[in-house]
């Protein structure tokens, strides 16, 4: 199963402000402070490809793929059949088809509370199918984000049997939930040294190194 995301819906607010990067650096004037915002947005996009973190709200669309499995021996003996309680006790494995149970999102964190859309389609050439969200009389549902791992993971009740998933949703850090700290310091680092290096072709590998620090991988 291969996996591959875009943002839809760019942040609309970055994880720090002009000012912040001014009182940073100690520029006392405003003339530059266009240049500092492109810089910012310049260093966090950098930062969320090294960290694979997604460091201010945005909307991500993801795209799963599931292969065509690998056929077996075509001669030989008879190879073992599947174990059920296996696949009953260890949800993500379908025997019938190609129907996860289960994702991880790209860019946490995740944004559960915006609500999320899950889409579908057998052939490539169809068009997307939503998948049905229902919350029952007792409050459960038949989908759901554990936000509490990284990546976070979505789990299907119920999965249709498809060869393409798409998932809609807001990721990012945001007022109520802050970019953290070193998050942030680096950041100010990696935009402080462009403004002092206009015409610098690299990134400083101490910089690239804290957001490398938080990689999480999702794929």
């Amino acid at each position: 199963m291969s996996s591959a995301f875009k943002v839809i819906t760019a942040p609309g607010a970055e994880p720090v402000t002009v000012d912040d990067i001014r009182a940073y650096a100690r520029i006392d004037f405003a003339d530059d402070d266009p240049l500092l915002g492109s810089l910012i947005t310049r260093v966090r996009r950098i930062g969320e490809t090294l960290s694979h973190r997604a460091l201010a709200t945005q909307q991500i669309q993801q795209t799963f793929t599931i292969e065509r499995p690998i056929g077996g021996d075509l001669s030989g003996p008879l190879r073992a059949g599947p174990n059920w309680y296996e696949y009953q006790e260890q949800l993500g494995a379908n025997p019938f088809g190609p129907a996860q149970f289960y994702f991880d999102l790209a860019a946490p964190p995740i944004q559960v509370s915006q609500g999320y859309t899950i889409e579908y389609k057998v052939v490539a050439f169809s068009p997307w199918t939503v998948f049905p969200q229902v919350t029952n009389p007792d409050g459960s549902t038949n989908t759901w984000i554990d936000d509490t791992l990284e990546p976070a993971r979505l789990y299907i009740m119920t999965p249709q049997t498809a060869n393409f998933y798409r998932f809609t949703y807001w990721a990012g850090y945001s007022s109520s939930y802050p970019c953290p700290d070193d998050l942030v310091q680096a950041i100010c680092e990696g935009v402080a040294y462009l403004y002092d290096n206009r015409e610098a072709e690299g990134f400083p590998e101490a910089i690239k190194n804290k957001f490398l620090a938080r990689r999480v991988d999702w794929v």
